[in-house]
């Protein structure tokens, strides 16, 4: 069956983007993407590409006047490193409230990238709920400008839209999957650890971080579950953690990339420990309370450590026989 009407994604040349083009394509939606980069080549015919700004008069103008059933919006900036400033406020806060307006004037479904990084340090490392990311007792808030930008960004959602917009931001941990490498340092640590095992057999971590654990999530999970809430009657609005709901520590990964490495080669993987030059912005414990999610979506696609190691092996497998990863 054809759903009505079309979707938009932005941001669609990204590393998430792109997995959301290819997703709703298998899922036999009319695609219209957009993105200041150009279109990748293998998604060229997947979709209706527009090359410009997300919140550009045009494109706003089109959804306000009824055109999409759907918005998927991915588009940002995702450097943690970006500096406090207008660019960042307008693409990660301003621009994307100005695209919630036009959603609620077009009746079109908004569903947008948020960040676990909103809560920052999570000072019991235990699983966090979504309504806490302001309780100073359960975390630190956001580390850095792009925490920020996020978290202003879901505050103004939930004050300028209890009603009228069925919207749902997803506040992503650690996505990953096999073709990260144009996000460079932005890719997730995972993606990193294993590209570096398969292709120099040698991995580098923090001297501090052995100990840290993040909650990761397959790219692939996190599309099929977009593709399931634009599908679905619409869940409530607000903000939902989108995680596994479970933290793998560095040092259970770096084993697993010893094993990968020791069982392909024969060989011992070499470790190096190196300084963290930006402890104070660190998030040394990530992990989502699903609760929310899970009420409001029952039979949603969900991972286990298990799978996400799995997963992990494909990766590394990928990574070994590949040049562009």
């Amino acid at each position: 069956m054809i759903p009505a009407g079309e979707v938009l994604v932005t941001g669609a040349a990204g590393f998430i983007g792109r997995h959301t083009v290819a997703a709703f394509h298998r899922a036999g939606w009319q695609v219209t993407a957009v993105d200041l980069r150009p279109a990748p080549d293998h998604l060229g015919d997947r979709a209706r590409w527009q090359h410009g700004d997300f919140a550009s008069p045009a494109l706003l103008a089109e959804i306000a006047a009824g055109r999409y059933a759907t918005v998927v919006h991915q588009a940002g900036i995702s450097d943690t490193r970006a500096p406090a400033g207008p660019e960042l406020e307008e693409t990660n806060t301003l621009g994307p409230l100005r695209l919630a307006d036009a959603c609620r004037t077009g009746g079109a479904r908004l569903i947008y990238a948020s960040s676990h990084s909103v809560y920052g340090t999570l000072h019991h490392r235990t699983p966090i709920v979504e309504d806490a990311d302001t309780d100073s007792s359960r975390c630190s808030g956001p580390l850095n400008p792009y925490a920020a930008s996020k978290l202003a960004l879901d505050e103004q959602m939930r004050a300028r839209h209890g009603t009228g917009l069925h919207w749902v931001g997803l506040r992503y941990t650690n996505v990953f999957g096999a073709d990260e490498a144009d996000k460079g340092p932005m890719a997730s640590i995972l993606s990193q650890l294993l590209r570096q095992a398969a292709r120099t057999r040698q991995i580098r971590v923090f001297d501090d971080s052995l100990t840290a654990a993040r909650d990761y999530i397959p790219v692939e999970t996190v599309t099929a579950t977009i593709v399931q809430l634009a599908k679905q009657p619409p869940v409530p609005a607000g903000v939902y953690n989108f995680g596994g709901g479970f933290a793998v520590s560095f040092a259970e990964v770096a084993q697993w990339c010893a094993r990968l490495h020791r069982e392909a080669t024969g060989r011992p993987l070499v470790a190096e420990l190196v300084p963290n030059p930006d402890t104070a912005a660190y998030q040394y414990f990530t992990c989502a309370d699903m609760t929310a999610l899970d009420k409001a979506l029952p039979d949603r696609p969900t991972v286990s450590t298990v799978s996400v190691e799995a997963r992990a092996a494909e990766l590394f497998e990928t990574f070994r026989s590949s040049d562009t990863g």
